[in-house]
């Protein structure tokens, strides 16, 4: 049976906080060219805010980012004055224009060639709690990976079992064929670590120490990715 090995994303593959940074100063541009003082109004801290309000009333709606950011853009447009129906049609338009930034990553050193050679011997695929699109041409990794399986898109996040199970079932592998490969101590380690998967803790440049509260360690560590191919064989021996 051939081991499917999945991938964080966001801070495992490339840097999120500046994607994220660059994406919210065009949607202020494109949202001032059309209506001048929103995003004066409707600061970052200001939509933040509204993030906070609205998974107080809907929690489920915490895991998934895009339809989110897209309840938080309706809500700030109504109140800027806009009809609903308006709003609606206009906050649907601006979400596609984010999506379109936040695809625009740029990649760690060596991730095409890690996941080119490990391609080779293993089935590739993604478990990310954000929404980046690995098929998108602006990521450029799509041919390396099978599939992808996205929180907004699923339903459900890490670190809940479902979403290993369902990478799991997609590939056609038993949990114990799975190695996770993350950034994030819960989502990715102990979030594969439960399901009866194998996780690898993506600790770049060893920066950070193992928290006490944090639970069971993961199977590996690693500080650069170039260190996985030879990780990897060792976890399956």
């Amino acid at each position: 049976m051939k081991t499917l090995v999945t991938f964080d994303l966001d801070n495992t593959l490339w840097d999120v906080a500046p994607v994220i940074m660059r994406a919210e100063y065009a949607m202020a541009s494109w949202f001032d060219d059309r209506f001048p003082g929103f995003s004066r109004c409707y600061s970052l801290s200001v939509q933040e805010a509204f993030k906070k309000a609205i998974v107080t009333k809907n929690p489920a709606i915490s895991s998934n980012l895009t339809a989110l950011r897209l309840e938080v853009y309706k809500r700030a447009l109504r109140q800027f004055g806009l009809p609903s129906e308006e709003a609606d049609a206009i906050a649907s338009a601006a979400l596609g224009h984010f999506c379109e930034w936040r695809q625009k990553v740029d990649l760690y050193p060596h991730v095409v060639d890690v996941l080119e050679a490990l391609s080779q011997d293993y089935s590739l695929a993604v478990i990310t709690n954000g929404n980046a699109d690995v098929f998108h041409p602006y990521v450029g990794l799509g041919q390396y990976f099978d599939f992808a399986i996205r929180a907004d898109q699923a339903g459900v996040a890490k670190p809940s079992v479902d979403v290993f199970l369902a990478a799991a079932k997609t590939a056609g592998v038993d949990l114990s064929q799975l190695i996770h490969i993350g950034d994030h101590p819960v989502d990715d380690v102990y979030g594969a670590t439960n399901a009866g998967a194998k996780s690898i803790w993506f600790n770049r440049h060893g920066a950070q120490r193992w928290g006490e509260d944090w639970g069971n360690q993961s199977n590996a560590e690693v500080h650069s990715l170039l260190e996985l191919p030879t990780v990897i064989r060792s976890l399956m021996l």
